[in-house]
């Protein structure tokens, strides 16, 4: 994702967790993380409880958590407040894919689709099909959500699954096998979320909720019994993998041992004990789902949601540019106001010199023209003598001249009849050879009145002068 990196916010039941991205380097990295446990009413079991009852309240204490964090967040939710489902589609481009999914959805949602957020997380193109994760929400939890965390401080720019954040952490650590089948289970919060891959690739995904109320018998075996109905529903057998692991991921404490002996018995299945404190932070997570988001990743934000960001930036855009405007403008008048002062104090200055000097320039001037005058009734190299016999040599055979008309120290102008225009042409390219001549200029030739001959008029600039 190119762009500001965001903030990582695993929203669960009843607590928040973030992390704010270094400010340089790796986009992924955290440079701090905070938690923060909410107090929440009597009868109410998640965040999404809270604030439908009593919201200035909640956000309230968000607020103080958070320290107004003024930041772009990645939120991730639970995957138990989310419809989630597993399924393969004909590969196709992103829109086509899109088209399928909201298909897909409407089959099992049972919420209105003007109601709901749909998104979808690509897992998988091989053969020509497409393994993707479909999800869907009721706008209105998410909604009411983005509005306690913005009225915080914070700035919901997507909505992720904490589930989707724990599979990043567990994939980029290795432990995800790449051949044969494995169930995983976190257990983290009050919800047990359930993967099953086969070669890698997740065949179920799925969130039990409900269970904390429960004793730790009895909810072990109903997240074991849950488990093994998954493992049948997914018919592994048709798929070819064999169950190479089922593991157990926890935040330590007696009950993930008691869900392991459940496995054991009644369901004779081996599971294997790992700790989540050895993975990175789940915000790390959702911050690295961020950092390379696009076509293919889950992204449940209502589309309103990023309407009001383009809204936004376009204001905030619009505002810079004002001012940017603003501030140019009032430099450009400063400028002009001040060189227009600048410029009259000099002009006064200069047409103050310029009277002192008036008087000796004009004498200067006539002296100047003066002595022109004499150079040039001195001078008789460019006499119309001289001119004259220039002319009369470079005149080719079937050229006759007209007239000749001499103005001394400016030009010589001559017209005349040719046999051919060629001859005009090549007289004028001599004169323009001569070195009595500065230029010549031939505006155009015509046939005389008889029709033979080529009238022409070339006028031939002194030094001095021009054509």
């Amino acid at each position: 994702m190119s762009g500001k990196s965001l903030t990582g916010v695993a929203v669960r039941a009843k607590s928040l967790e973030w992390a704010v991205p270094r400010p340089a380097g790796d986009a992924a990295a955290v440079a701090e993380r905070h938690q923060a446990d909410l107090t929440l009413g009597e009868g109410q079991v998640t965040i999404l409880d809270g604030l439908r009852a009593d919201p200035d309240r909640l956000v309230a204490e968000i607020r103080g958590a958070t320290g107004r964090l003024n930041a772009l967040a990645s939120i991730g939710i639970p995957a138990g407040w989310v419809l989630l489902r597993v399924v393969d589609l004909p590969a196709a481009a992103p829109d086509e894919l899109r088209g399928m999914v909201d298909l897909q959805v409407d089959k099992f949602s049972p919420f209105p689709a003007e109601e709901s957020a749909i998104s979808y997380e690509l897992f998988s193109e091989r053969e020509g099909r497409a393994r993707v994760l479909l999800s869907a929400i009721r706008t209105e939890g998410i909604n009411l959500l983005g509005k306690a965390l913005q009225s915080a401080g914070l700035q919901p720019k997507r909505v992720d699954l904490n589930l989707l954040g724990w599979w990043r952490l567990l994939t980029d650590a290795g432990h995800i096998h790449q051949t044969g089948a494995q169930a995983i289970l976190i257990l983290d919060d009050t919800c047990t979320d359930i993967i099953v891959t086969a070669a890698g690739v997740p065949l179920a995904m799925r969130s039990l909720t409900g269970l904390d109320g429960l004793p730790p018998e009895e909810a072990a075996e109903e997240i074991a019994r849950e488990t093994v109905y998954t493992l049948t529903a997914v018919d592994l057998e048709r798929t070819g993998e064999h169950l190479a692991e089922i593991a157990v991921w926890h935040r330590g404490g007696e009950f993930a041992e008691t869900l392991i002996r459940q496995f054991q018995s009644p369901f004779d299945l081996a599971a294997k004990s790992y700790a989540l404190d050895s993975l990175p932070p789940l915000t790390e997570g959702l911050i690295r789902r961020a950092a390379d988001a696009g076509p293919g990743r889950l992204d449940l934000a209502p589309p309103a949601w990023h309407e009001d960001e383009v809204r936004r930036r376009s204001r905030a855009r619009l505002l810079a540019v004002s001012a940017s405007l603003l501030a140019v403008w009032v430099l450009a008048v400063s400028v002009l106001f001040g060189g227009l002062q600048y410029q009259k104090l000099k002009l006064a200055r200069l047409d103050a010199r310029m009277d002192e000097m008036k008087g000796p320039a004009d004498g200067v001037r006539a002296t100047r023209d003066r002595v022109l005058g004499l150079e040039q009734y001195v001078n008789r190299s460019h006499s119309a003598l001289e001119c004259l016999r220039e002319v009369s040599d470079l005149l080719p055979p079937g050229m006759e001249l007209k007239s000749f008309t001499y103005r001394k120290g400016k030009s010589v102008e001559l017209s005349g009849e040719a046999d051919a225009v060629t001859l005009v042409y090549d007289f004028k390219k001599e004169m323009e050879k001569s070195k009595l001549f500065t230029s010549t200029d031939l505006p155009r030739t015509f046939k005389g009145s008889g029709g033979n001959k080529e009238v022409f008029k070339i006028t031939a600039a002194l030094p001095g002068g021009s054509p």
